[in-house]
């Protein structure tokens, strides 16, 4: 391979990070201090500041983005980072606006600092000078922005070896004092050289001048007096500026604090940029306060800033520290300079102006994630995938946020990764999935894999034409008559008002009746639940349907209780239960699907062969109530399937996902029992809700949820299950923008 000599690389476009710094954790300098040497590379880079009328935003330009943003993921783990496009750069003027700016740079030689600080110097609140920066940046108005960039590059580790002999002299008080300015008199009391030799020029400026004179060209004369006196001057200036730096002393423990660090070549841009029609005295009146803040970093015994004028600019991205021109001097900043003039603002700084990150966002480690299904990316530190491990998977989930935070986006990737590996042969569990709102199962039918379609079952309710039968006494399905009776009975008492006990044996013994005359009836001719206001009403039908039960029990209830009513009473007593039967009976769509003497859909087939079933409840267009008797009957009949898989093997059981959206929607499921029970039996939960208001009836463990910072109940969920520093971060966590949700799990083999 030829090396071409002449090759010069594209230079690469700066890029414009943008950095949220954290609400909670200590400022340190240090780690500021710490932060920039080690993005301290030989490429120029700046740290801005850029305020408008909404915020004020600390900023990072760069050549190598990934470098500074692994070096600010280090040291400020719960700092957001955002890359900034071009067209979000606040130094890009739109169409009409003008920029005007000023410069300011270090004067004095390049071993004193500016004014510097220590943690120690800053820990009251308010003791900060960046404080007055941010506050200067603050006063734009509408269409008007400032920013201000420290333009930096490394000097590199030896710059300071010249100035060290000076760090280690004597200190001020010891220092012998200076000697007295020398008279005209030499030291034998004639005359100084300087004074001769300056004698002797302006002697043959004279005689040259009076020979012009006489000889009749008094222009050369005038030219050459002006001359003289231009040179005469150039040369006192230049002088007292010699002798001005000589006789200057430094405090030698301030030449210490600069040349034993790291410095730049530093230059400081304060540009604001005006709409259109702006004027120079608005600009002005904009940058003077600014240029006013810096100069709270002058040392009265060291460097300082010296201001330039204001002026119109053409703002421009670049990196490089503009050259001190012919006459100018570098200017020089070390590293804990640097650090006092741009960090991000402490937790005790409570400024208005600064965004914070709401929590704590601490990325996990790429190999703990490395595998399981995808859920999102990270978004502090460098971009990254978060999975939950497939051990993980195997667990039950809670989630707790309100609408449209992400809940059933991330119960989709859970489910689609399933059927991912159900298509790859690599999981043989069951999935079921139930979704009162029909979002999330129709996102999930097209990501169906092709070699899987023919396993996936659908029950949606808002079908038309063709509706799903689910007869909730059907016998190849609901076997159990005493366990079909107390799903309905809960799900009835968690939907009907006004529940009573002489309700509850109503409905009970009408639905274990119904169910055990089913068992004698071919699967067309079943009875469903609709069918219980005939049992209750017509006596002809009653008989009929009472020759089919061989239930002495049942035969008693209906002889001596139900017979034994009065007529009133009976009235009174059955009044309510048929109130609320009627309500199904009468609906088109709740008689369609409820009303089927066959159900559709085997769900006992379903779960023990492994299949997929996506049932949408769409409680929007059948009602609250058809939707969550539906729902929660599916719900306790996935209980019953997995429930009979006590008596096989372990390793014959069929494991089972089931996904519940809304759960709060379809009460009178045992949520409780589910999850601590069936876990063993294979099954895994993945619940969601919007409040956990809706879950004070249950155990303190079904609570142990993420957070709803803004209501009562999730504080107290909060206390009780984290420690108060991450409590109080996890309360704070935004709804807008960045967060989604919050998780916390195990890491696969530990405990």
């Amino acid at each position: 391979m030829r090396l071409n000599p002449f090759y010069r690389p594209e230079p690469r476009p700066p890029v414009l990070l943008a950095i949220i710094p954290p609400r909670t954790g200590e400022r340190t300098l240090l780690g500021v201090e710490n932060l920039l040497a080690s993005i301290a590379t030989p490429e120029p880079f700046s740290l801005e500041l850029s305020g408008d009328e909404d915020a004020v935003t600390l900023m990072a330009r760069c050549r190598d983005g990934e470098v500074v943003r692994g070096q600010i993921a280090a040291h400020y783990p719960q700092a957001r980072l955002r890359e900034l496009s071009a067209e979000e750069d606040p130094l890009r003027l739109g169409e009409g606006e003008q920029a005007w700016g000023l410069t300011l740079t270090t004067t004095g030689p390049d071993y004193v600092p500016l004014r510097t600080f220590r943690d120690d110097d800053l820990l009251d609140p308010g003791s900060d000078p960046l404080l007055a920066l941010l506050g200067a940046l603050a006063t734009p108005e509408e269409g008007e922005r400032v920013v201000t960039r420290l333009l930096l590059r490394s000097l590199g580790p030896d710059w300071s070896q010249p100035h060290q002999e000076l760090a280690f002299g004597q200190p001020a008080a010891q220092r012998p004092a200076p000697k007295p300015a020398p008279s005209s008199q030499g030291a034998s009391g004639g005359p100084e050289p300087l004074a001769l030799a300056v004698l002797a020029v302006v002697g043959l400026v004279g005689f040259k001048g009076w020979e012009w004179v006489q000889s009749g060209e008094p222009l050369k004369a005038a030219l050459l007096g002006l001359g003289a006196l231009g040179a005469s001057i150039a040369g006192l200036w230049v002088w007292q500026r010699w002798k001005g730096g000589r006789d200057r002393v430094y405090d030698p423990a301030l030449i210490r604090e600069r040349v034993s660090r790291a410095a730049f070549e530093a230059r400081i841009e304060v540009t604001a940029i005006l709409s259109a029609g702006g004027k120079a005295e608005r600009a002005r009146e904009l940058l003077e306060p600014v240029a006013a803040a810096y100069r709270h970093y002058d040392h009265p015994a060291g460097a300082r800033f010296k201001v330039g004028k204001v002026r119109p600019v053409l703002p421009t991205p670049s990196l490089e520290p503009a050259p001190p021109g012919l006459f100018g001097r570098r200017g020089i900043l070390g590293v804990r300079e640097v650090a006092a003039l741009w960090h991000p603002p402490g937790a005790g700084d409570e400024t208005p102006f600064v965004e914070r990150s709401g929590a704590r966002a601490l990325p996990p480690v790429a190999r703990g994630v490395a595998g399981g299904a995808l859920v999102g990316e990270t978004t502090a530190g460098a971009p990254g995938e978060i999975r939950f491990p497939d051990d993980l998977l195997r667990r039950h989930h809670l989630y707790v946020a309100r609408t449209r935070m992400g809940k059933s986006t991330l119960m989709g990737h859970l489910v689609a990764h399933k059927l991912r590996e159900k298509a790859a042969g690599r999981d043989g569990d069951a999935i079921v999935v139930v979704d009162p709102h029909a979002d999330l199962v129709a996102e999930l039918l097209e990501q169906v894999p092709a070699s899987l379609v023919d396993h996936v079952r659908l029950i949606d309710l808002a079908t038309e034409e063709g509706s799903p039968g689910v007869n909730l006494l059907d016998t190849r399905i609901f076997s159990d008559r005493d366990r079909t009776a107390d799903s309905v009975v809960r799900v009835a008492r968690g939907l009907w008002q006004q529940w009573g006990p002489r309700m509850q044996s109503i409905l009970e013994q009408s639905v274990k009746t119904l169910h055990e005359a089913n068992a004698s009836l071919d699967p067309d001719d079943q009875y469903t639940i609709l069918d219980a206001l005939r049992l209750l009403s017509d006596e002809g039908f009653r008989a009929e349907v009472l020759d089919r039960v061989t239930d002495p029990y049942l035969l008693e209830w209906w002889a001596r209780d139900f017979g034994g009513w009065r007529r009133e009473y009976r009235a009174e007593a059955l009044a309510p239960v048929q109130t609320r039967l009627s309500y199904y009976a009468s609906s088109k769509r709740a008689r369609a699907i409820l009303g089927q003497p066959r159900s559709t859909i085997d769900l006992r087939r379903v779960i023990l062969d492994g299949g997929v079933l996506f049932v949408s409840t769409a409680q929007g267009a059948v009602g609250r109530d058809v939707a969550a008797l539906v729902g929660a009957s599916l719900l306790n009949l996935v209980d019953a399937v997995v429930r009979e898989q006590e008596r096989l093997p372990l390793e014959q059981r069929r494991g089972a996902l089931v996904v519940v959206d809304e759960m709060q929607s379809m009460p009178g499921v045992d949520y409780e029992s589910m999850l601590s029970e069936l876990g063993k039996y294979g099954a895994s939960f993945v619940l969601a809700t919007q409040s956990l208001a809706k879950l004070a009836d249950l155990s303190p463990t079904m609570k142990e949820s993420p957070r709803e910072p803004k209501r009562e109940p999730g504080r107290s969920t909060v206390r009780s299950t984290l420690p108060p520093a991450r409590a109080r971060a996890l309360s704070s966590f935004g709804t807008s923008g960045w967060w989604r949700c919050c998780g916390r799990w195990p890491r696969p083999g530990a405990r």
